[in-house]
C-alpha cells in the first residue's frame, strides 16, 4: 500500500480537494473552497496547508465566523446541496460563533462542514488563550456545543483518526435525506502532527446520489389514493428543488388537475402565474391555499416534511383527510 507522509491538516486539505458528487450522470466538485478566520487554533495547521498549495481550493477570508458560516449554508442551498464551502475557525468564541449556522443547516437539511480549532490534545500548554476550563471534565471543550446541532460530530485527537472522521463526515454531507451540519473539531497540536496516509484515502472519490426507485406496492397505494380523492391538493416543498422535480410535479398536477400550494422552501419552483398555483400555505400562506387545504380530502406532500408553518401546527388540514407523502417521482409516470 502506497503512503504519503503529511500533517493531518495537509491530508485534510488534499482529501477535501478530491471529493466529488455524481447525480443523474453529472459529476460536480463537492468542495470548491474554504472560508476561514485564522487564529492560534488553526493558522499553523489548516492555514499552513492552504498556504503551501498543491490543491485547487479557493480561500475566502471571513470577517466574522457567524456570517461566513451562514454564507456557506446559503451557498450549499443555492447549489442544490451539490457543493459546499467548509468553514475554519480558531478556538473559543471563534468556534462557537458558528453554532447558530450549524443549527440552521441541520434544521433545513443542508450540508455544512465546520472545522473549528480545539485545545491541545496533549494538554501540556493548557490553558491556552480563550480556552474555557471545565474542572469537572477536562476532556470537555467549547466545541462540545456543536454536538447538539450537528448530524455528525468528531474530535480528532490522533492524526490517523482523520480517515474515519472524513469518511463519516462525507457520508452525512452527501445523504439526500438526512444531511445537515458536520463538525470535525481539530486540536491545535494534532493539526500539525504527521502520519503516513494511504494514497487511496487521498485520491479522487466520487459520492453517488442515486434516485431511489418507487416499489410497485407504493405506486399502487398512491394511485388508489389519488383516484379516490375528490378534492386533493399538492404541497410543494424544498425537496422538489433539490431533486429537480419541478417539471414532473407540474406535469402531474396538470394531468390530474390538482391545485398546488407552496411551502416556504418550495416557493418559486412553480410559476406564480400558473392557474394551479395557489401560492403559500400555512401560517405564512394565503387564503386560497389555506381554504382549499382545509377542505382537501387528500393532501399530497412532495419534498416536504410538513413542519409547523406548513400545517399551522397541525390545525390546517381536516381530520378526515388522507396524507400522501411523495419523495419519489418516477421519470416514467
Amino acid at each position: 500500500m502506497k503512503r504519503t507522509r503529511l500533517t493531518m491538516s495537509q491530508a485534510l486539505v488534499k482529501f477535501l480537494d478530491n471529493q466529488y458528487i455524481e447525480c443523474d450522470g453529472v459529476e460536480t466538485k463537492f468542495v470548491s473552497g474554504i472560508f476561514g478566520i485564522f487564529g492560534h487554533g488553526c493558522v499553523v495547521g489548516v492555514g499552513q496547508a492552504l498556504e503551501q498549495g498543491g490543491h485547487n481550493l479557493k480561500f475566502y477570508q471571513g470577517k466574522n465566523e457567524q456570517n461566513m458560516a451562514l454564507a456557506a449554508v446559503a451557498y450549499a442551498k443555492q447549489m442544490d446541496r451539490k457543493a459546499i464551502i467548509p468553514c475554519v475557525s480558531s478556538i473559543g468564541p471563534g468556534a462557537t460563533n458558528m453554532v447558530t449556522a450549524c443549527g440552521c443547516a441541520t434544521a433545513n437539511r443542508i450540508p455544512f462542514l465546520v472545522l473549528p480549532g480545539d485545545t491541545f490534545a496533549c494538554r501540556q500548554p493548557d490553558p491556552v488563550l480563550q480556552q474555557a476550563e471545565f474542572f469537572d471534565n477536562y476532556g470537555r471543550t467549547v466545541t462540545d456545543a456543536f454536538k447538539g446541532v450537528c448530524h455528525y460530530f468528531d474530535r480528532i485527537i490522533r492524526p490517523e483518526q482523520l480517515m474515519t472522521a472524513c469518511i463519516n463526515a462525507m457520508r452525512v454531507l452527501t445523504d439526500p435525506a438526512d444531511t445537515g451540519a458536520v463538525c470535525l473539531a481539530m486540536p491545535q497540536d494534532v493539526e500539525g502532527e504527521a502520519y503516513d496516509y494511504p494514497d487511496h484515502f487521498l485520491a479522487k472519490r466520487v459520492w453517488h446520489m442515486d434516485r431511489r426507485p418507487i416499489t410497485s406496492s407504493q405506486l399502487d397505494r398512491a394511485t388508489e389514493l389519488v383516484k379516490s380523492a375528490k378534492k386533493p391538493i399538492l404541497v410543494c416543498g424544498g425537496g422538489v428543488r433539490y431533486s429537480a422535480a419541478e417539471k414532473k410535479l407540474l406535469e402531474f398536477a396538470e394531468k390530474y388537475n390538482i391545485p398546488i400550494a407552496e411551502t416556504q422552501a418550495g416557493k418559486g419552483l412553480i410559476d406564480w402565474k400558473h392557474p394551479l398555483n395557489l401560492g403559500g400555505i400555512g401560517v405564512t400562506g394565503g387564503k386560497a391555499a389555506n381554504v382549499i387545504g382545509r377542505d382537501a380530502d387528500l393532501v399530497i406532500g412532495v419534498g416536504t416534511r410538513f413542519t409547523d408553518f406548513t400545517t399551522s401546527s397541525k390545525w390546517l388540514f381536516n381530520e378526515d383527510r388522507n396524507v400522501l407523502v411523495r419523495n419519489i417521482f418516477p421519470y416514467d409516470e
